[in-house]
């Protein structure tokens, strides 16, 4: 019985070494993500899953043997992009739309834990492309949350049941905490989630600083909320009126509360507070891309773009402002106020990266005028006009997200040892951020995606959504 087991053994190692992918890329130039420099003139070696190895592309002798041979010369590889800020409602119609702009890893920041425990086994079945994912589940909020199907936590009791459940019972990632928890909820939630070992970041709350969140232990704050706030002149003031301890109707009006905001900006105290969060662990994801969405809704000629054919009907209705119950409220001179924002929070992201603290980038999609995949290029295109150098920019979607998961040994630099989840492109990105968007190939674990096949993705995908 043991030899015949051991022949069945045999026979599996063998077929499976022999069912064994390998490819080599030849003479390609490595974009080194960590070091911002180009590596001319390499072979990268890949085996299922997996690069070997790495050499000059002028040794010619000895070299791995490989089913297939790429040519690599005069072109550019990448690591696989990330998109640290997502949404993920329809997975065979986002995941190929990330997967054909180079996003071979996300962070999704709201979802059902049922339907991604689908998406995961069909992942492993091949009926669902393989790429990276990292949740949240639902979004912990007040006692009245934003949106159906978040956690409604009241007090401190119900915020650490909150932790809990996320962790131990949904087996979620992480906590995605929001805008209208209390002071007392959001800090039984940071000590509690300290306590379960288990990471939370989303929106600074209202009712919180950016560095009281920072302190706190809060792994990433979003959209740049409670900068702005925090770094104005009268910022006490400001944040008394939003714990309820000033009583005034005049604030109550949304518009009056931005240009007070906008009005008392000093750029030493956003020095004074990014030198408070600075060694804290705290990153940031300015989600520029939504950002300037909202404030740009009201251009209605924006519905227009080219990359409306892979949205569909429904989100052409989501993303009109005089629709959508976040929105259409919002007069002229609320999006002339936000769009003063926008170039403020421009300069924020610059002041936040030379502070030395941390960005990773995300999209935020699909809010307004966020397409998946597509916008992520544009997140990296508004870091650059914010001061980033293209190097910098391209590391907040390759190495910084590895190094905020703790995946730094198998993800985020193109070196041996590493998945191979790489991006292929015609220029060089250092030379030019918008480059990222020239995709010849996507390798997706191993798997060769040539440029054809990532046309006939978003063709499958336009046709999905009726167009």
């Amino acid at each position: 019985m043991k030899h015949i087991l051991w022949i069945c053994l045999l026979e599996l190692f063998s077929f499976y070494t022999y069912s064994q992918k390998t490819a080599q890329i030849s003479r390609i130039n490595i974009i080194d993500v960590e070091k911002g420099i180009v590596i001319k003139d390499m072979n990268v070696f890949i085996k299922d899953a997996f690069i070997t190895d790495i050499i000059p592309g002028n040794q010619q002798t000895n070299l791995p043997k490989s089913d297939t041979v790429i040519n690599g010369k005069g072109k550019y590889l990448i690591p696989g992009l990330w998109d640290m800020h997502t949404h993920v409602f329809a997975p065979d119609q986002m995941f190929p739309l990330l997967v054909a702009n180079g996003i071979t890893g996300i962070r999704d920041m709201f979802d059902y834990i049922k339907n991604v425990s689908q998406w995961r086994n069909r992942m492993q079945t091949g009926s669902l492309l393989n790429i990276d994912l990292f949740v949240s589940g639902p979004i912990v909020d007040g006692p009245k949350p934003v949106w159906p199907g978040s956690v409604a936590v009241s007090n401190a009791e119900e915020g650490r049941t909150a932790v809990d459940s996320v962790k131990n019972k949904l087996k979620a990632d992480f906590v995605k905490v929001y805008s209208l928890l209390s002071r007392e909820s959001y800090f039984a939630i940071a000590d509690e989630a300290k306590k379960q070992n288990i990471p939370f970041a989303g929106h600074v709350p209202n009712v919180i600083t950016v560095t009281e969140a920072a302190r706190s232990g809060q792994k990433s704050l979003e959209h740049l909320y409670g900068f702005i706030e925090a770094t104005g002149d009268s910022s006490d003031f400001y944040f008394q009126y939003q714990q309820g301890n000033v009583k005034d109707t005049v604030w109550k009006g949304r518009d009056y509360r931005r240009k007070f905001l906008l009005r008392t900006f000093n750029p030493e105290k956003l020095k004074m507070v990014l030198k408070e969060m600075k060694g804290t662990g705290a990153w940031v994801s300015p989600t520029m891309t939504v950002n300037y969405g909202i404030a740009q809704m009201d251009d209605t000629t924006l519905l227009n773009s080219s990359r409306m054919q892979y949205m569909g009907i429904f989100y052409r209705n989501f993303w009109d402002y005089r629709k959508d119950f976040r929105f259409k409220t919002f007069t002229e001179e609320t999006f002339s106020l936000f769009k003063k924002e926008f170039d403020l929070k421009l300069k924020i992201v610059k002041a936040i990266h030379d502070a030395g603290i941390p960005l990773i980038a995300g999209t935020d999609f699909p809010n307004p005028h966020c397409y998946p995949g597509f916008s992520l290029h544009d997140e990296l295109q508004w870091y650059v006009k914010a001061g980033l150098t293209p190097a910098q920019a391209l590391r907040t979607a390759t190495l910084n997200p590895a190094l905020y998961f703790g995946i730094q040994q198998t993800h985020g630099t193109v070196a041996a040892g590493k998945i191979a989840n790489l991006v292929m492109l015609s220029n060089n990105p250092l030379d030019d951020i918008a480059n990222t968007q020239k995709i010849e190939m996507v390798i997706l674990r191993g798997k060769t995606l040539t440029r054809k096949d990532l046309d006939d993705m978003l063709a499958k995908v336009k046709k999905m959504v009726g167009n």
